[in-house]
């Protein structure tokens, strides 16, 4: 059988609850049996202090007999001889003392003493026993010296009761025992009618995050539970709201990236298709003209489907890294060599500064850092306005490298900065579809960068363009 959370949790509380009342039940019990038979022990040995007439003939029996060789054995002249005294003595009235639960019970009524008789003891002057009690009765009471003439000749003790005889006492005691079980009954009901009520409210976060985790697997990402505590399960509560904003960015993100892809794809594939039909049809004639633009648009479609499969492969940790020591300087210099006519080409002047960086070395994969600065000049040199220019320097400290690509007009806002970085994201002025991009390139950088354990960032230039920061730390 399946068992609730709800039930097991009130059953717990439920049952502490009982445990804990009948522990407190029983403690209280037993620590009120003894404390109110030390207190009628204290009674009776407060009792045996007023026993004058049997000390009296105990002295007088001792003084007649010379010793109490005549008590020795003889029980039925021990237990005649103080019979006879507490037939005699009633017992006074005592006032009774408070326990340590403030309660005080009831005066008990006169009644003869002959109950106390059989627990009597007496001891010679050397303390040894002379009648009454257990042979092996115990040294330490309390003993009352009996004086003949002022001089000690024995003693008189009372062992404690070990149980309670009196009617008085035992009815005081059967009440107190109602009562310590009536409170217990009574805290378990309390803490039945409390249990539920925090059941149900420590439940109903768990609740809420039961029904918010259905809609989520549901595909509900727009689903939000209240946080109504600040202890764990409110923190859990927050954090299912954290996940359930993310999965719904990321929910947005994929069906933009399909949307995305599948509008660079139909760019290419159409400007294709028109040209193909075009010579079907008679339109236009296979010369090198015509072929040599579908061999562009081909290459670019090679292009971007490149570009979509490094960047999925990098993704899933799957993009190889075979890393040694490198010098960056060698790899960004030999790469910019090798764009420099195209540059010029186009009108765009391209600079250098090394001077301030000392020699180093990173551990990180040639052939990757060289992609790295490729789509990074590739991405100036096809957005950077002629007449234009690049500046490329490099900086360093003990622990890391610096590279800073910094180019002249266009550049973009503020706000789309942070979000050069995203695949397939184009900047309204110098990410047009016109001039070529697919919005891939800087993406790509990006994972590289992160992969070699370094970080890239975007600023606005000084000249107008945009200032690209790589940081790539030093090998130790």
């Amino acid at each position: 059988m399946k068992i609730r959370i709800k039930h097991k949790l009130f059953f717990t509380l439920l049952l502490t609850s009982v445990v804990v009342a009948s522990g407190m039940f029983w403690f209280m019990q037993w620590s009120f049996d003894r404390g109110f038979l030390n207190y009628v022990n204290k009674q009776e040995l407060a009792q045996l202090e007023q026993l004058d007439q049997l000390e009296e003939r105990l002295a007088n029996s001792y003084a007649e007999q010379g010793s109490w060789q005549f008590l020795r054995q003889n029980d039925n002249l021990w237990r005649r001889l103080h019979s006879e005294i507490f037939t005699a003595t009633r017992r006074p009235e005592r006032t009774p003392e408070r326990d340590r639960f403030g309660t005080s019970p009831p005066p008990p009524p006169p009644v003869d003493m002959r109950d106390i008789g059989p627990r009597l003891v007496l001891f010679d002057i050397n303390k040894q026993r002379i009648i009454g009690g257990p042979p092996e009765v115990r040294i330490n009471l309390k003993l009352k010296p009996l004086s003949h003439q002022d001089e000690v000749i024995g003693y008189m003790g009372l062992i404690p009761a070990e149980a309670l005889s009196e009617a008085g006492d035992l009815l005081f005691l059967e009440q107190q025992t109602e009562s310590f079980a009536l409170m217990a009954l009574l805290m378990a009901a309390l803490s039945l009618l409390l249990a539920f009520p925090i059941t149900i409210h420590l439940l109903r976060p768990i609740k809420e995050l039961t029904g918010g985790t259905s809609q989520l697997i549901a595909g509900q990402f727009k689903t939000r539970i209240p946080v109504t505590t600040r202890d764990e399960l409110g923190q859990l509560s927050d954090d299912f709201n954290m996940l359930a904003i993310t999965l719904e960015k990321n929910e947005k993100a994929r069906q933009q990236w399909v949307a995305d892809i599948s509008h660079e794809l139909r760019t290419p594939l159409a400007v294709l298709r028109s040209d193909i039909e075009a010579l079907q049809d008679g339109i236009r004639q296979p010369n090198a003209q015509n072929l040599e633009t579908l061999h562009a648009e081909a290459m670019h479609l090679g292009r971007l489907v490149n570009d979509l499969y490094e960047l999925s492969m990098s993704d899933v940790g799957a993009l190889t890294y075979k890393k040694v020591t490198v010098d960056p300087v060698g790899i960004l210099t030999g790469t910019i060599e090798l764009f420099e006519p195209r540059f010029a080409q186009k009108g765009l002047t391209l600079t250098t500064d090394f001077s301030t960086a000392p020699s180093c070395s990173v551990l990180a994969d040639p052939d990757r850092l060289q992609q790295l600065f490729s789509n990074l000049l590739e991405n100036s040199l096809r957005y950077t306005d002629s007449p234009g220019q690049l500046e490329i320097r490099m900086d360093g400290t003990k622990t890391h490298v610096s590279f800073h690509f910094r180019d002249s007009a266009p550049g973009v806002s503020p706000a789309q900065l942070p979000k050069l970085f995203d695949r397939l994201y184009r900047g309204e002025e110098s990410r047009s579809r016109a001039k070529g991009g697919a919005g891939l390139g800087l993406a790509i950088c990006k994972n590289i960068v992160e992969a070699h354990h370094g970080k890239i960032d975007a600023v606005s230039s000084s000249l107008g363009g945009i200032e690209i920061t790589i940081e790539l730390p030093l090998r130790s």
